[in-house]
Parts: structure tokens; C-alpha cells; sequence
């Protein structure tokens, strides 16, 4: 079986184990950094990480690429529907969603796990979430936050084409 069918199947079921979600990401296709330009509706990909669960409970959306010097990391669905950027410092430190448009973090192309693809860098902490292609506007996600033991993953899904300012 193919990797963008093996993610089929795990993204459906929206879990997994560590070791296959690795395994997964390393056999996608790496995405080039101008790919992610838009808007992306984010969803977790559980494997047992200790994040699992807790972005879906703040009601995360997902990210905006708005060029290469301004992504808005999270985007939250707040209260009225309303989709906002909030900063993740304030949300990693103190668990609170506070606004703040106009990008906390950079993208790039970094190599990781032997290829070069499509990155985001946190402005603020110590978090680097790699790319890579899973089939057409959709990308697998993989979070590299310094100091953890293992990687948490996502699934992003093109909602929109490049955001506003």
C-alpha cells in the first residue's frame, strides 16, 4: 500500500501510533514552502502524545500562511464563530487565547528527517512543525517542540487561497 493511501486510511481513523505516523511522514512527499500559502483547516492526529485532545478542546481551526515572513500559527474558532489568530506563546505558557494577527511565525525550507520541505518557525518558542504532502491541499504535520520525547502530529486541510493582511 502507498503512503497517500496508508494516510487515507489513518486519517479517517484519526490515530495511530508514533512509530507509523513517522514512518508515514517520511514516506509523503516533501511540499514546497509556496504550496502552503492560505488558509488550513487543522485536525489532530492522535498517537498518544500529550497534546492530543487539548487543541481540539480550545477549539483550534487551524493556520494561515500569509507569505514567508507571516503565518499565523493557531487560529482559533472563538465564541460567535469568529476565526482568530492568538498568539502561542500566551497559549503554551499560560493557556490562554489571546488575538494577535499579523503572524507569530516564519516559513521555510528545512530539512528534516532526510528531506528538505516545507516548514513553520515559531517566532517566540522553541517549535518548528515540518510538512508534507499527503494528496491534493492536504498535508500531514508534524510538530517538533524542543524538549519533547516525541513528535506531535496534525492533518491540515486548503480552505481558502492566501489570506488577507
Amino acid at each position: 500500500m502507498g503512503a497517500e493511501s496508508e494516510f487515507l486510511k489513518i486519517a479517517e481513523a484519526g490515530e495511530t501510533d508514533t512509530y507509523t505516523a513517522c514512518w508515514l511522514f517520511d514516506e509523503l512527499e516533501a511540499v514546497p514552502p509556496e504550496e502552503l500559502l492560505g488558509i488550513w483547516r487543522g485536525r489532530e492526529l492522535r498517537t498518544g502524545h500529550p497534546l492530543d485532545g487539548v487543541m481540539k478542546k480550545l477549539n483550534w481551526y487551524g493556520k494561515a500562511f500569509h507569505d514567508a515572513e507571516r503565518v499565523d500559527p493557531l487560529l482559533f474558532e472563538l465564541l460567535g464563530g469568529k476565526i482568530a489568530a492568538v498568539d502561542p506563546a500566551t497559549v503554551y505558557e499560560k493557556g490562554k487565547l489571546l488575538e494577535a494577527p499579523g503572524g507569530k511565525a516564519r516559513m521555510r525550507r528545512i530539512e528534516h528527517r532526510g528531506k528538505a520541505s516545507a516548514a513553520m518557525v515559531y517566532d517566540n518558542l522553541p517549535i518548528i512543525d515540518h510538512f508534507r504532502k499527503a494528496g491534493e491541499g492536504v498535508l500531514l504535520g508534524m510538530m517538533d517542540r524542543k524538549g519533547d520525547i516525541a513528535p506531535y502530529f496534525f492533518i491540515l486541510e486548503k480552505t481558502a487561497a492566501v489570506p488577507e493582511a
